[in-house]
């Protein structure tokens, strides 16, 4: 089963978070082995922040179960969890936040993890119900064509009595890409899993819609020598100091931090070589600016900005446009 860049992000997360709580102090060092790609004409997408009241949430998470076969459910099971309402009971969970913009639904009874399972659907199969699922429940996004397939993958269950793995539950990964480019980090994706039966047993749904966009030249791009000095700082942050990093990859993405804004971004990837023995070769990724005005911080999956002061520039807000 192949992995999701989510997955392989998250590992990266936990290795290098490990190294910035032990402290790094020298710079490990880099070889770039790409070079930045040219700037290109794109936009900041400014996302709708739309607000919904108890009885709204609760109406829609009754809708989007009746789809899965839930006729009804006690509101008296509908409680509020941080910043969402939450349902627990009748072997399923699910959740919305007071947007509307995320969602979670859990059968887990229905993966059948204690017995053999029957006949599992392909593919084609699960990306149509799938998207079927999503009509029905109004969970479409408003534009069907930035919802994209990233993968189909599974769920695999050794049991005591295997001698295989069997497989569980097909699970399609959706991205999203607007204006041709790909949409990346946590903010914009959504994740439908199904076991035995037509509907799913499992939803993770994370999508706001766009309210409007500011255009953005050339111009407005950092030049190479800054973008790769952005990735030498975020990866001293990160990565240990006897590392030899060896960046194959760069290239302009959508950054979404599920805030109030998708912007322009560069991906850089490649892989970290310790000196250390025993030590195994582990993929390097992150996140960098891709223009000299932000209007949210943009940071190595495992960097989180309180914990010290970034060395990035200022996020500077602002409204006016380059050709």
């Amino acid at each position: 089963m192949r992995c999701n860049q989510s997955g392989s992000l998250f590992r990266v997360f936990v290795i290098g978070l490990v190294t910035l709580w032990g402290g790094s102090l020298f710079a490990a060092e880099v070889v770039f082995k790409t070079e930045v790609p040219k700037p290109q004409k794109t936009s900041i997408y400014k996302m709708e922040d739309p607000r919904l009241s108890k009885e709204e949430v609760y109406d829609r998470c009754a809708g989007i179960l009746k789809v899965s076969g839930f006729e009804s459910f006690s509101t008296e099971k509908f409680k509020p969890v941080e910043d969402r309402y939450a349902m627990f009971g009748d072997e399923i969970i699910c959740s919305m936040n007071m947007k509307g913009t995320e969602y979670f639904y859990s059968d887990f009874a229905a993966l059948n993890l204690t017995g053999k399972t029957g006949r599992l659907f392909s593919d084609e199969e699960a990306v149509k119900l799938s998207r079927d699922y999503l009509e029905k429940t109004g969970l479409m996004p408003a534009n069907e064509k930035e919802l994209k397939i990233d993968h189909v993958g599974g769920i695999m269950q050794m049991l005591s009595n295997a001698e295989s793995p069997e497989k569980k539950a097909v699970v399609v990964y959706f991205y999203r890409e607007i204006d041709g480019l790909r949409v990346r980090n946590f903010g914009s994706s959504i994740t439908v899993t199904f076991a035995e039966k037509e509907v799913p047993a499992g939803v993770q749904y994370r999508w706001r819609e766009v309210a409007s966009r500011d255009k953005v030249g050339k111009r407005g791009f950092l030049d190479a020598g800054e973008i790769k000095k952005l990735i030498r700082d975020d990866i001293d942050r990160v990565y240990a100091k006897d590392a030899g990093i060896t960046i194959d990859n760069i290239e302009l993405v959508l950054y979404d931090n599920g805030g109030v804004y998708i912007q322009p971004a560069y991906l850089y990837e490649g892989t970290s070589r310790s000196s250390a023995e025993g030590v195994a070769d582990m993929p390097v990724a992150g996140y960098v600016a891709a223009l000299s005005t932000l209007y949210e911080p943009i940071h190595h999956p495992a960097y989180s900005p309180q914990l010290k002061t970034p060395t990035t520039r200022q996020v500077i807000r602002h409204d006016e446009k380059d050709d």
